[in-house]
């Protein structure tokens, strides 16, 4: 995700890496991904019992590990400018309770005034989500006054109930290495943790999965995450539907070989969470306000087969929370901008029925 637009950059290959420490059989029964395998170790948080669930009041409840983690059910909001329609419409955001989202990550934005940022922050609670807050980071020189502001907006918006905060958002994308990156989560992650009343912070922020990114920064960071986040897409909109469902296999690639990382590192797992996902980050909205007609987007029977994969994938790996791209004024929406559900907004109504209950 880019501060400007989203969806016009290029299509990222994922990286090749070696050493995963996972024996899988990886399969595509009727768009369902069913993982079967050894992982390596497990997320901190999640014992292999149980599966804990934070609530908007910073609690946890427990359910079977069979049920996946409501927070995958999450989005993102665009929040391009003041026409957004999560911070408009009543409607959007009955169809986000409608719709079971859980957690929703909100932007900074250089070109909104502050206002807006927290009327976006008033909209998530209103609906009863988790926020997710991504901070400017280090591509912000002022990145210490405005992230300390919009702690304290969080704070006078949510309380005392839990927030979560990434640092930063896709720098590896923008020319920020990983060494410099580290080195300022160590600058002002701590002066941040002062601040925030019940703040969980996040990092790296990766926009796609980068073993050596992960590896530098859990060996340098300090104070370490609270959770690790990185971004997953599978395919161009060039591509074709089979492509884009196939590659799902490298998300359980991934989420091991992080995992490894960790147990090797850290000698143990912190949560997972993917605050971005699709199925095409070059998927874009074109000057007759429609998407690039890929024969995908528009193609019901792919995007509930490829959505009802996506989750089950992220769900089969224990993933603790992700974020669709996005709820509303980006290419792959859940709801259009006439206030209906697109095809992945009804499978995300239908599947956190089924795979939550």
């Amino acid at each position: 995700m880019k501060n400007e637009t989203h969806a016009t950059r290029p299509f990222r290959r994922r990286p090749i890496f070696i050493g995963l420490s996972i024996l899988l059989i990886v399969l595509v029964i009727g768009g369902v991904v069913v993982v079967r395998g050894i992982t390596a170790g497990k997320q901190a948080i999640l014992p292999p019992q149980q599966t804990t669930v934070p609530t908007q009041q910073g609690q946890a409840s427990s359910t079977p590990a069979t049920k996946a983690s409501a927070l995958l059910f999450g989005t993102n909001l665009g929040l391009f400018d003041a026409n957004d329609q999560v911070v408009t419409s009543a409607t959007t955001r009955a169809l986000m309770q409608q719709i079971h989202i859980r957690i929703v990550r909100i932007p900074l934005r250089h070109n909104l005034p502050n206002a807006l940022e927290v009327q976006a922050e008033q909209a998530v609670k209103s609906i009863g989500a988790i926020p997710l807050i991504v901070l400017n980071g280090l591509r912000d020189p002022n990145a210490l006054a405005d992230d300390t502001r919009m702690i304290q907006n969080s704070n006078s918006v949510f309380g005392d109930s839990l927030v979560y905060y990434e640092f930063g958002n896709e720098d590896d994308y923008n020319g920020i290495t990983i060494s410099r990156y580290t080195q300022g989560w160590n600058t002002l992650i701590p002066q941040f943790q002062r601040i925030a009343r019940n703040g969980k912070f996040i990092g790296p922020v990766s926009y796609q999965y980068n073993r050596n990114n992960l590896t530098t920064f859990l060996q340098g960071a300090n104070p370490r995450p609270d959770a690790i986040s990185w971004h997953e897409y599978t395919c161009s909109y060039k591509d074709p539907a089979a492509d884009c469902l196939a590659s799902l296999s490298g998300w359980t690639a991934h989420i091991s070989d992080a995992r490894a990382v960790m147990q090797t590192i850290l000698g143990t797992s912190l949560p997972i969470m993917i605050t971005e996902w699709n199925y095409a980050a070059d998927q874009s909205t074109q000057s007759n306000g429609l998407p690039i007609d890929d024969g995908k987007y528009n193609n019901a029977s792919f995007m509930t087969q490829w959505t009802t994969a996506a989750l089950n994938t992220l769900a089969a790996n224990r993933v603790f929370a992700s974020m669709q791209y996005s709820v509303t004024n980006t290419a792959l929406p859940l709801i259009t901008f006439n206030n209906t559900l697109t095809t992945q907004g009804t499978a995300f109504q239908t599947l956190f029925q089924k795979m939550t209950a």
